[in-house]
């Protein structure tokens, strides 16, 4: 540590504090007044020892609790401090001694093994300071996803944290290469069968909290949510940080994420090793595999330029109208102002989609693939404008922004682009960086690109390998006018696909000179022709947390309880008139055991296999326990039979309750919750933290057994705190009715 560290708490910490451990102590459950709060958290690790301003070292605890430790832990303190050196000894364990099988791996990728080893050599005689990260540079379509699921293994020995550029990128690592059912290490039979996969959480708002992390092997993020999250860690909490699409490295938010944990081991992965601000990428280069390979291996499609360029243009600048011819074009072209007007231009991008349009029904003709257009625009409206004259043309066309429009019809929109029924998509600021779509093949620029790698980026969204496509399916065209000027940018694709052109005139023939041809192989003719063609997320404020997520719709009400028992009767009376005549109907015994099995308690069994999402595990425990005490409630309802439209029915909210809940379910959830918390010494109040999200996962399971005993007392505070009782007579007139057979089916649950 250095010597210039200040005690003074940044009030960022203390809010986040605040809103993962709320304003109670941590011992006693006393609210903590949140001006006071800074002079109330308590270092797990003594300041003067070098304990760190972070979120995971800080407790709330009143004075009178601090004082009584003395030098000491609290309880929870202690539980989290064993959990962390129990999983720092584990992790070097699993990263170092785990088999991974990745060298000599047939189902990996060229780059995937030959980058893992350079990064594993190059690491081999690492020490702790270290400046420069190791960069690897892959192709997009080349199994970059696949390196980073690699790349702990004989490197890591601790946590590794892996920082996404954006949202889409960190969706596809989290949820598919690393932790989907059929991940990358089954998928590559990369990890053996008996060897457990790694913990994967992701950092979401109001869903992870310490334990979570602990329990991780791999924390996936973005770079812009990550600087929410940086005053929560210790700086030695990451032992490896592997940094995906690097070449936007050198920004300040990234470098913030360097600075956090400054002795970690650093990894970047990039397609685009350049940057268009000048600003370089101090990494060290360890390997490299060309894009001019990749197209030879087949990785990646072959790649082809179009320009665009109308016979004349008409501009009007300042008032007065001028007219160019295309010769004039191509001479303007590198004038700014005259790239600009040739974006806006309706004759300009009328040019660009019947172009892209004529490709699509040649490449959907020839080829075997239904293939599809993706637009780079300048601006919303004009995305607009594109997505509509590619409607005009015949094709279904939408457009996506980063900004002006909700989420929700964002991501409906790129699902439909996802599954075909889009022909083309034109986006501004969202798919040009991290998205894959292997059917893309037509890359349509309408706006200018003024440096290289945004426009490589751009047009590796089209380049990505059809494994059943032919020839036709593996050509991508990149569409654009001439007047954009894109002659320099280009320049990077030209000189691969040149290259490759040359590797597989030599590889083809090797094969012809080694007798491909008697083989049956592609001859020389053919190999030839065959050459030729991808937020600051603060925390939300939370309140109520008794009745988080909870939807009073999605469960039948209490009251209706009488009318359905009065339809299931008459539905066991029809039963038994069908039976008579001779029809074979089950039993209504059978059926209300088959009512009572879905209205079971959630339990154990319920969780999801295997627990690879520490996150989602604690997750699923919450649900459980939510789910009994929804049904607690539904219980306490049923046994007390308020008559409807009676005093007590109405006005049970202001006699037990806060006096604002909606209905008599959600003031028996809230009694229920709060007896629940202070059975589990947990606080209750305004200043207790919101959703149990800060709970253990033994604490979840603990709770839930305490349910039936919270239900009674809650029946019995009602009854106590209202002089209501309902009368035994009217339950054995329910006997004598014949609703006995009911009786222990859980009235509080839907059907």
């Amino acid at each position: 540590m250095t010597d210039d560290r200040t005690r003074h708490i940044p009030e960022a910490v203390r809010r986040r504090v605040e809103f993962f451990a709320g304003r109670s102590c941590v011992e006693c459950g006393r609210e903590i007044d949140g001006e006071k709060l800074l002079r109330h958290l308590d270092h797990r690790e003594a300041f003067s020892e070098g304990g760190e301003h972070v979120v995971f070292n800080l407790d709330p605890l009143c004075h009178a609790c601090n004082a009584a430790k003395g030098a000491g832990s609290t309880v929870r303190t202690e539980r989290l401090q064993a959990l962390r050196e129990q999983r720092d000894e584990e992790l070097r364990r699993y990263f170092q001694e785990t088999n991974a099988r990745i060298v000599g791996n047939e189902q990996l990728r060229e780059p995937q093994e030959e980058g893992y080893v350079a990064l594993r050599d190059a690491f081999a005689d690492w020490s702790e300071g270290d400046a420069l990260p190791a960069i690897a540079v892959l192709p997009t379509g080349c199994g970059k996803s696949g390196l980073i699921a690699c790349a702990p293994f004989g490197i890591a020995e601790g946590r590794v944290l892996v920082v996404t550029p954006n949202l889409t990128i960190k969706e596809g690592l989290a949820e598919g290469t690393l932790s989907a059912p059929n991940s990358f290490y089954d998928f590559c039979d990369v990890l053996p069968p008996d060897v457990h996969r790694p913990r994967i959480v992701t950092l979401e708002r109001g869903r992870v909290n310490e334990e979570d992390c602990l329990r991780a092997d791999v924390i996936v993020t973005n770079v812009q949510q990550m600087q929410g999250w940086l005053p929560l860690f210790p700086s030695d909490f990451f032992d490896l940080i592997i940094v995906d699409e690097a070449h936007h490295a050198p920004a300040e938010s990234w470098q913030n994420v360097n600075r956090a944990f400054p002795d970690a081991k650093k990894i970047y992965l990039t397609a685009t090793p350049f940057r268009g601000d000048n600003k370089s990428i101090r990494a060290e280069h360890v390997y490299t595999y060309r894009l001019a390979d990749a197209i030879a291996a087949g990785y990646v499609k072959n790649i082809v330029r179009v320009d665009a360029v109308a016979s004349e243009m008409t501009f009007t600048m300042e008032g007065d109208t001028a007219t160019f011819s295309r010769d004039e074009i191509l001479e303007l072209r590198e004038e700014t102002w005259f790239s600009r007007g040739v974006a806006l231009s309706d004759v300009c991008n009328e040019t660009i989609v019947d172009r892209s349009v004529q490709l699509l029904e040649a490449k959907r003709r020839r080829g075997t693939q239904n293939h599809q257009i993706i637009g780079a625009a300048c601006s919303i409206r004009h995305a607009e404008r594109i997505a509509a004259l590619y409607r005009s043309r015949g094709l279904d066309a939408a457009y996506v922004a980063s900004e002006g429009m909700t989420m929700e019809e964002r991501e409906r929109r790129i699902r439909a682009y996802d599954a075909n029924r889009l022909d083309a998509m034109v986006h501004v600021g969202i798919l040009g960086e991290g998205y894959d779509n292997p059917t893309i093949s037509i890359a349509a620029i309408f706006r200018p690109f003024r440096s290289t790698a945004p426009y490589t980026q751009f047009v590796g969204r089209a380049i990505r390998a059809l494994p059943d496509g032919n020839a036709t399916d593996n050509l991508a065209h990149v569409v654009a006018h001439a007047g954009l000027n894109q002659e320099e940018l280009w320049g990077y694709f030209k000189s691969e696909v040149e290259e490759a052109e040359i590797l597989a005139d030599i590889d083809a023939v090797d094969m012809d000179a080694a007798g491909a041809d008697e083989d049956g192989g592609p001859d020389v003719d053919d190999a030839e022709n065959a050459s030729t063609q991808q937020r600051n997320e603060d925390p939300p404020e939370v309140t109520r947390e008794e009745i988080e997520g909870f939807d009073v719709d999605a469960y039948l009400p209490v009251e209706e309880a009488d009318e359905a028992r009065r339809r299931l009767q008459q539905m066991e009376e029809a039963l038994d008139a069908l039976r008579e005549k001779g029809l074979n109907v089950p039993d209504a015994d059978d059926l209300k055991q088959q009512i009572a099995a879905m209205n079971r308690p959630m339990g154990d069994e319920d969780l999801p296999a295997p627990p690879t999402r520490p996150d989602r595990e604690r997750h699923a425990y919450r649900t459980i326990l939510d789910h009994a005490v929804k049904r607690a409630a539904g219980t306490v309802l049923h046994r007390l039979d308020i008559p409807a439209g009676s005093a007590l029915d109405a006005d049970l909210a202001e006699a037990v309750g806060s006096g604002d809940e909606d209905s008599n379910y959600e003031v028996v959830i809230r009694l229920l919750n709060r007896t629940l918390n202070r059975a589990m010494g947990k606080p209750v109040g305004d200043g207790a933290p919101s959703g149990r999200n800060e709970w253990l996962v033994g604490e979840l399971k603990a709770a839930k057994q305490e349910v039936p005993a919270a239900r009674d007392r809650v029946a019995e505070r009602i009854r106590a705190e209202t002089n209501y009782t309902n009368s035994d007579d009217a339950d054995d007139e329910a006997d004598s009715s014949g609703d006995a057979v009911w009786d222990d089916v859980d009235w509080g649950e839907p059907f």
